[in-house]
């Protein structure tokens, strides 16, 4: 013997309430509360802990053991060499003047930097570590 078994018919109300809950959601989206203020863009690292005053800040000097027009040069080619699109000229020159004390630092006199070059004793290592000196020096760390 076979036993019927009644079998019930599916209910359309769980699909109706899914296209409701589905309806709700588009028309709520349409009508959403304007979106949150945008955050404020991140401040410059480089601003952080100064005035906000028109006052610039000044800029470092070079220690002056060479002659002026050589210390004036040595910066002056080296700001030319940096990008102003991405670094403030400020910055760029405190960086230059820092590199060129560095130098004044080992060769304290311009004929002992002269020959430094001549020799090729000034290698790309040493360019490097200057740099992340000065760097570290002008950003903190």
């Amino acid at each position: 013997m076979v036993a019927i078994v009644k079998r019930r018919r599916a209910s359309a109300v769980p699909i109706v309430i899914i296209i409701a809950l589905l309806l709700v959601g588009i028309i709520g989206s349409t009508f959403a509360a304007p979106p949150l203020a945008t955050p404020s863009p991140a401040p410059d690292p480089i601003s952080i802990g100064r005035p906000d005053t028109a006052t610039p800040v000044p800029l470092p000097t070079p220690f002056g053991r060479y002659p002026i027009n050589a210390e004036a040069t040595i910066v002056g080619s080296c700001v030319n060499g940096i990008d102003t699109k991405t670094v403030p000229p400020q910055i760029a020159q405190a960086f230059c003047v820092c590199t060129l004390n560095s130098f004044e630092q080992l060769y304290p006199t311009y004929d002992e930097f002269q020959s430094a070059i001549a020799a090729g004793t000034i290698t790309d290592q040493l360019r490097t570590q200057i740099s992340t000196r000065c760097t570290q020096a002008l950003l903190g760390g």
